[in-house]
């Protein structure tokens, strides 16, 4: 048996141990023997401690079909040294049966990651999905009631987003915002009004791909099935509280795999308590899972944000990110909205042909700089103060803060290389962000609006 194997079986005993909180003289007696029937030595748990569940069961499920099953007794009999099966016991027992059973499963997994990165309280149920399942979708419509009943028989709550959604659109927005403002004092009134229509519009796509996978980085969620995701218990993994979670693909019928999960827990423990941490007319959660997608939404990190021209106040800012491009003047303001809008045909190409009397290249400059003027205008400055963005030794240091001042806000934003103003292969400086990201707010706008539909853009190209 290879040490990562070992190791692996060196962790699942520590948090089987673990799991109850209480350390029974009858489980430390099995774990001698059972170290001593796996060759199991001092350099394996201390491997151990670096290795968490999610590694240690993926070493142990190269094992072979016998070595699994004896494995599993093993396990087993070491959970129920004291006599008694504890709930906490019991989940990581069906974590274990499920991901390394002989017999073929639905593709059950377990996740770990950084408790203070995903902290869901072990009672919750959530539904997962990077793709949206309108098959699935339909099914937990149609039986949400019955689901719901059934896993709160079993003591956890169900927690559908598209339910969590209708709720909080149930809120006026006003009072949406009232709230979050006295959970989250410090976030600015313009960022609350986002995250206040983000909460109304929350999916189970978005949650798992844009918060939980892109925000915390917990990559496994950009690409999973539809599934049931439940904790099963912590590790300490290098002095840091580690949360594990199963995920437990649903197939075709939701219903089905529900019971089979009742089932299968009803078997090794006997519920004697019910929860109900769920949303209902006037209460606002804030707890476990509701509290985790309100920390994430208003976590300043792997934001995917759109960015704002904002000529009425002189500004480029990111409104998701609740941040501005920074500690630059008009003229680099303008160099960037001129890119933005420039961008949507392709960018700009400052390099003079090689062939030809250039008379169709100063003709393009001519009327980049008419553009570059106007919007100089409109953000507040004097037509005879533009600099000339033509001339190289200008526009480059331009290009060049703007860079820099936008590289600062990589901890804030993802793939914030979009968002700079780069050359491509083709020799075009252009903004590399899609069209569906850039806004525009000025004069005869009424408000945000797509910056290619907006009155400013259309201005702009017309020149």
């Amino acid at each position: 048996m290879k040490q990562s194997e070992r190791a692996g079986i060196a962790r699942v005993f520590t948090d089987l141990i673990y799991a109850d909180g209480i350390i029974d003289t009858r489980e430390v007696e099995r774990l001698d023997a059972l170290r001593s029937k796996y060759s199991i030595r001092k350099e394996d748990e201390e491997a151990a401690s670096s290795v968490t569940l999610a590694q240690a069961i993926g070493s142990l499920a190269n094992l072979g079909t016998r070595e699994r099953r004896g494995l599993l007794a093993d396990f087993m009999t070491l959970a129920m040294s004291d006599d008694f099966c504890a709930r906490e016991e019991a989940m990581l027992i069906m974590a274990l049966r499920d991901c390394l059973s002989t017999e073929q499963c639905l593709g059950e997994s377990v996740i770990s990651v950084r408790a203070e990165s995903l902290d869901i309280e072990d009672t919750q149920i959530l539904y997962v999905e990077s793709e949206t399942d309108e098959k699935i979708g339909r099914q937990i419509n149609d039986n949400y009631r019955e689901i719901c009943a059934e896993i709160r028989l079993a003591g956890f709550d169900f927690v559908y987003l598209p339910k969590v959604a209708e709720h909080y659109r149930s809120l006026p927005t006003e009072r949406l915002i009232h709230i979050t403002s006295f959970l989250y004092p410090r976030v600015s009134d313009e960022r609350l009004g986002v995250i206040a229509a983000q909460l109304q519009s929350l999916s189970t796509r978005m949650f798992c791909r844009e918060l939980i996978a892109t925000k915390l980085n917990v990559r496994e969620m950009l690409t999973v099935e539809p599934s049931l995701m439940v904790r099963v218990g912590d590790s300490i993994v290098d002095n840091e509280k580690v949360a594990n979670f199963l995920l437990l693909e649903v197939g075709d019928d939701i219903m089905r795999r529900v019971r089979s999960f009742t089932d299968a827990l009803a078997s090794l423990y006997h519920n004697s308590r019910l929860c109900y941490l769920r949303e209902a007319e006037g209460r606002f959660v804030f707890k476990g899972f509701h509290k985790q997608v309100l920390d994430i939404l208003t976590l300043r990190k792997g934001i995917r944000s759109r960015v704002v021209i904002d000529t009425l106040r002189e500004r480029i800012y990111l409104p998701e990110a609740d941040a501005a491009i920074e500690k630059i003047h008009r003229r680099e303001k303008v160099l960037y909205a001129l890119m933005l809008i420039e961008s949507a045909s392709g960018g700009v190409n400052f390099n003079r042909p090689k062939t030809g009397d250039g008379s169709a290249f100063r003709k393009r400059m001519e009327s980049l700089q008419a553009k570059y003027r106007a919007l100089y205008v409109i953000f507040g400055g004097e037509e005879d103060g533009a600099p000339n963005i033509t001339v190289q030794e200008i526009r480059l240091p331009m290009v060049s803060l703007l860079r820099k001042q936008i590289m600062k806000l990589s901890g804030i934003v993802t793939n914030v290389e979009d968002y700079t103003i780069v050359r491509n292969e083709f020799g075009n400086y252009r903004v590399g962000l899609s069209p569906e990201m850039c806004y525009c707010d000025c004069a005869g706008s009424g408000g945000l609006v797509p910056l290619a539909e907006s009155p400013l853009a259309k201005r702009i190209a017309a020149l």
